[in-house]
């Protein structure tokens, strides 16, 4: 039995071979697919078949590696398309007949397969399906990209609200981000009090709308604990915690389970909607800012030595955009087109003697909205400016940022 007729047996793609058979008998490897003669031809073939004026401009296309044959029986002898997809185009062949010689997509081999003794003609299959994502991603602009690769992203709890870690060790927090644990990842993470719309802010900001995490009109809270996803366009893990006003038991632990979070940060949005800045923002901040020093420095500098992390001390603590919403009032520094907002936060910090001193920066992106849904865009791009920027923070390895998550967890 032959090396060709075992693989096919098995189902799989096989080596094309040329379909001509008008050179080389059949026996060598199909280089092009001719749409107009039909076929797939190998380089001597597909050479002699278009020497004729009449024949050399025909469409053809170069077969790459995973290459998939069109269906022959889409487009009959005349041209004319007799079973067409949906965008009026041939469809990608699902099957080749090994007796027949002939590729065939499903609708095709179907009609022309099923009875007779054509029913028990073997075949080989052809993996389609990526075939025709890959067809389709060729036809996309960049954005449409973006957002087919977000499809299929979940989140799921990675701490719980007794601070228990949920996932069981590096190669599950992998597998459940869904990525390479070679990829290089920055994590973002979202505070703000209960009812600001924490995880909307989030599935809008990263996963184009869709609810990757969940949200809920009802009074209480729905998000219990601390939920993560994996973000492949801008490879980063994304975090959405709590909220600070919520319900609890126990204020101390939430509080603990917050700068946990925060100490395996590169970015935190801190998500407010109201007419002004409130107090308890610049408190919490300040606070986070103090324990962040005084309980993770250290160690995650240690940390980072012992996973071979060259990362200086003064680049371990994350940046801040502080995301703020209002609807009847003007954005912080609107009255005063001279003085930038970031200043003016730093002048109430100061009034508070409160003092984010453990943050590498501190932005502010607002947005007014007279009328709903709310404008995300601005935040969108300052969120992109923030992870572009590796000077103060270093993007690394998804094992790296679940030890970083279980010496915080072991130290605090």
């Amino acid at each position: 039995m032959s090396a060709h007729t075992q693989t096919a047996e098995k189902g799989q793609n096989t080596t094309l071979l040329c379909q001509e058979s008008y050179v080389c008998s059949g026996t060598d490897e199909a280089i092009f697919e001719c749409d107009e003669c039909r076929s797939l031809q190998c380089q001597r073939c597909e050479e002699e078949l278009h020497q004729p004026e009449r024949l050399r401009h025909h469409e053809r296309t170069r077969i790459r590696p995973g290459h998939v044959p069109h269906c022959d029986y889409c487009k009959g002898a005349n041209g004319n398309i007799m079973h067409a997809s949906m965008t009026g185009s041939r469809q990608i062949a699902a099957v080749r007949c090994q007796v027949c010689k002939i590729n065939l997509c499903v609708e095709c081999q179907k009609r022309t397969h099923s009875g007779g003794s054509k029913r028990k003609h073997p075949v080989t299959m052809y993996h389609a399906g990526k075939a025709q994502e890959r067809e389709e991603e060729e036809g996309m602009d960049e954005e449409t990209k973006r957002k087919k690769m977000t499809e299929k992203v979940v989140s799921f709890l990675l701490v719980d609200e007794t601070e228990e870690i949920q996932v069981r060790n590096e190669e599950d927090f992998i597998k459940k981000l869904d990525c390479s644990p070679d990829q290089h990842l920055k994590v973002v993470s979202i505070f703000g009090n209960t009812g600001d719309g924490k995880s909307h802010t989030l599935n809008h900001t990263f996963f184009y709308g869709r609810e990757v995490f969940k949200t809920s009109p009802a009074q209480e809270s729905c998000t219990v604990g601390v939920w993560a996803a994996y973000d492949p366009v801008r490879k980063v893990v994304v975090i959405d915690t709590e909220g600070l006003l919520g319900a609890t038991v126990n204020l101390s632990q939430r509080t603990r389970l917050l700068l946990k979070v925060l100490a395996i940060s590169d970015l935190v949005i801190y998500r407010t909607r109201a007419d002004r800045l409130h107090n308890d923002l610049f408190k919490f901040l300040g606070d986070a800012s103090e324990a962040y020093l005084k309980h993770f420095t250290k160690e995650l500098k240690a940390t980072t030595a012992r996973c071979g992390l060259d990362v200086p001390l003064s680049t371990l603590g994350p940046g801040v955009i502080i995301f703020h919403e209002t609807v009847y009032t003007k954005l912080l520094g609107s009255d005063h087109p001279s003085e930038v907002p970031e200043k003016l936060i730093q002048d109430r910090f100061r009034k508070l003697s409160c003092f984010p001193e453990a943050f590498s920066s501190i932005h502010y992106k607002g947005t007014r909205t007279y009328n709903p849904p709310t404008d995300f865009s601005g935040l969108r791009r300052a969120v992109e400016q923030q992870l572009e920027n590796n000077t103060t923070r270093s993007p690394r390895q998804p094992g790296v940022i679940y030890k970083a998550l279980k010496v915080s967890g072991e130290e605090f």
